[in-house]
């Protein structure tokens, strides 16, 4: 696997992908309440390596591997490491945004399918409070609602081996941590000889 070239791929897929959401929710008004980053707390936030790779390969680029290894080995902290806590509480950003795993990138305003196979959305509590939206409300315009099934299968046709796990958010960052700097050195240590 050439790491290099599996990020990029997954970073030009992860732009598609946050380019159909931003510009779903900018139609319907709908985005994230700036600074919220109330999602980013959770401890039940889940990825997958493939999901890590991008995040990782940057750390392995700015040449900080064995630093973020450490940091991930000894945290206690169940909510993604990555989030950086704003002034007040509740308030914060993501400290990786650009590399950010794809349920990041999906969540706050997506479609799903419901148990009669109908398109449904999924809309962040706080974001249906900020905008006053019910249920019954968020029926219409389901054609043009991005699905999270959609995008989940085009990163599944990546490496669906990779993809096939889904763990705590930090455990994700620090597998695919071990897998990009086990398979460079690989790399580095093959093209020497």
């Amino acid at each position: 696997m050439n790491i290099k070239e599996f990020s990029y791929n997954l970073q030009k897929l992860y732009q598609e992908m946050s380019d159909s959401f931003s510009s779903y929710q900018s139609s319907t008004g709908w985005s994230c309440l700036p600074s919220c980053g109330k999602c980013c707390l959770n401890p039940e936030v889940d990825a997958s390596i493939l999901e890590m790779i991008p995040m990782a390969y940057s750390i392995y680029l700015e040449g900080k591997v064995d630093e973020w290894l450490e940091k991930l080995q000894t945290t206690k902290q169940e909510h993604c490491i990555v989030y950086e806590q704003g002034l007040k509480e509740g308030e914060g950003k993501c400290g990786r945004y650009k590399d950010r795993p794809s349920l990041c990138r999906m969540f706050g305003v997506s479609g799903h399918y419901n148990k009669q196979h109908e398109i449904s959305l999924s809309v962040c509590k706080l974001i249906k409070e900020k905008y006053h939206l019910f249920d019954k409300e968020l029926k219409g315009s389901l054609q043009e609602t991005p699905m999270m099934a959609d995008w989940s299968m085009k990163l599944a046709s990546i490496n669906p081996q990779l993809i096939q796990d889904k763990m705590p958010i930090n455990k994700a960052l620090l597998g695919a941590l071990e897998k990009v700097a086990f398979t460079l050195q690989y790399q580095n240590d093959d093209s020497s000889h």
